[in-house]
C-alpha cells in the first residue's frame, strides 16, 4: 500500500520532510502548497509532484492520505482541522502548538475525524532511547521516580546568532523561545519513558537577557550586527526556560532549555529505585554484588547488530524504524505497539506552557489551572 503524500510549508522543514520520506518504502510526495509559489514549484519539482499555492486547494485536489505540516506553530491548529475535516492523516512539526488549548483542539479533531494525528520528535527514536525503554521494561531502573530534561545551548539563538529565520524568535508565530522550539524534544522523551504519565502540576520561570549578553564587552566589533538582527527580528521570547513538572503517580520532571547560557550542555537522564541512567553519552548507574556500578552500554553496536539480524541480505546497515517510517506505518496500521506521539505531545504542552504560566503568576499551577487559563494564539486563515 503507497501512502500519498502533501507537504504544507516548503521551507526548510518541507525539504526535511520530503528527503526523509524519500527514504521511506511505499511513502509518496506527491502534493506539495506554500505560500510561496517559487519555493513550493521549487520543492515539488524535486519530489515529482503537484503544487498549489492554498493548502485548501491541496486537500481539496491532491487526493492525498496523509498531509506533514511543516509551517509554523501558531498555524498547526488550523491547517489540522481543516485536514482532519477532509479525511487526512496529519503528521505535525514540533511543538505541537504554541498553546494547550490549541493542542488539545487538535487531537479532538483528529479524533473527531478518525485519522492519525502524529507529532515529530526525533528523540522518541532515537537509539538511547530504545535502549533507556528496554531496561525500563525489563526492570533495571526499578520504579522510575526522576527524571531530568536538559537542551542547552552556550549560544545559540535562531536568527540573531545566524541561524533560522526571526519566526523563531517571536511570539506572534511560535509562541515561545526554546522551551518550546527545544524544550519540546526532551520533555517528549523523558515523559515517554516515564510512561507519559498525566502532569499534575508545573512550577518554572523564563529569562530574557538579550541585552547584557551582547555587551560590547562581550562581543566587541560585533555588537552592532546583533543589535541590528535583535530589532528587525521584534525578538519578544525568553532565552532560558527552567521547569518542574510533577506527574500524578508522583514521579518528578524537571527541565531547562536554553538558547543562551553560560553554563555547558548537560546529559538527560532518568533514575529509578534501582538504577539510574544518562543517555549522552549512555551510562548505566546501579549496584551490582554490593559494588556501585557504572556500565557504559555500547548502544552503536546492538544498532548494527539488530540491523543485520533484522535484514534480509545480512548487509543492510540502517535500520528502518526511524519517526517517519514509523508514521507511514502508523497510516498504513502496519506498526506494532505505536509510540503516541500525539498524545505525548499533549501531555509536553501541558508542561510547557505550565512553565510560562507559571512565571506570569507568580507559583506552580494545577494541569486543571493550566487548561483553564490556556488561549488560543492559532491564527484565523
Amino acid at each position: 500500500m503507497s501512502v500519498e503524500i502533501g507537504i504544507i510549508g516548503a521551507g526548510n522543514r518541507g525539504q526535511k520532510h520530503a528527503a526523509e520520506y524519500a527514504s521511506v518504502e511505499g511513502a509518496d510526495v506527491v502534493a506539495v502548497a506554500d505560500v510561496d509559489d517559487d519555493a513550493a514549484r521549487a520543492l515539488a519539482r524535486d519530489a515529482n509532484a503537484d503544487t498549489y499555492s492554498d493548502y485548501r486547494d491541496l486537500l481539496a485536489d491532491a487526493d492525498v492520505d496523509a498531509v506533514s505540516l511543516c509551517v509554523h506553530n501558531n498555524l498547526h491548529r488550523p491547517i489540522t482541522v481543516d485536514a482532519a475535516d477532509a479525511g487526512c492523516h496529519v503528521f505535525c512539526e514540533k511543538p505541537m502548538a504554541s498553546t494547550y488549548a490549541d493542542a488539545k483542539a487538535m487531537a479532538d479533531a483528529a479524533a473527531d475525524a478518525g485519522v492519525h494525528l502524529g507529532v515529530q520528535n526525533n528523540r522518541l527514536f532515537d537509539p538511547e532511547t530504545r535502549a533507556a525503554r528496554t531496561l525500563i521494561d525489563e526492570g533495571k531502573l526499578g520504579d522510575p521516580y526522576y527524571a531530568r530534561g536538559v537542551f542547552s545551548r552556550r549560544r545559540g539563538r535562531p536568527f540573531v546568532d545566524g541561524y533560522g529565520t526571526p519566526s523563531f524568535v517571536s511570539k506572534e508565530s511560535a509562541g515561545g523561545g526554546p522551551i518550546i522550539d527545544v524544550g519540546t524534544y526532551v520533555i517528549g522523551q523523558l515523559l515517554y519513558l516515564l510512561g507519559n504519565e498525566r502532569t499534575a502540576r508545573v512550577s518554572g520561570a523564563t529569562f530574557e537577557h538579550t541585552a547584557a549578553t551582547y555587551d560590547e564587552e562581550l562581543v566587541g566589533d560585533g555588537r552592532e550586527r546583533y543589535a541590528d538582527r535583535l530589532e528587525t527580528s521584534g525578538y519578544d521570547v525568553e532565552d532560558v526556560g527552567l521547569g518542574m513538572a510533577h506527574l500524578e503517580d508522583g514521579s518528578v520532571l524537571s527541565v531547562r532549555a536554553a538558547w543562551h547560557m553560560y553554563l555547558p550542555d548537560d546529559s538527560s537522564a532518568l533514575v529509578g529505585t534501582q538504577g539510574g541512567i544518562e543517555l549522552e553519552p549512555f551510562r548505566l548507574y546501579t549496584t551490582t554484588a554490593d559494588y556501585e556500578a557504572t556500565v557504559s552500554l555500547d548502544v552503536e553496536e546492538f544498532e548494527r547488530r539488530q540491523t543485520l539480524l533484522e535484514s534480509d541480505s545480512g548487509y543492510e546497515m540502517d535500520r528502518s524504524d526511524g519517526q517517519f517510517h514509523h508514521w507511514i506505518d502508523t497510516v498504513r496500521g502496519t506498526v506494532d505497539d505505536a509510540i503516541p506521539t500525539a498524545e505525548i505531545a499533549l501531555n509536553s504542552m501541558l508542561v510547557m506552557e505550565g512553565i510560562y504560566l507559571a512565571q506570569e503568576e507568580g507559583r506552580e499551577l494545577t494541569a486543571d489551572e493550566i487548561a483553564e487559563r490556556s488561549e488560543s494564539t492559532a491564527i484565523d486563515l
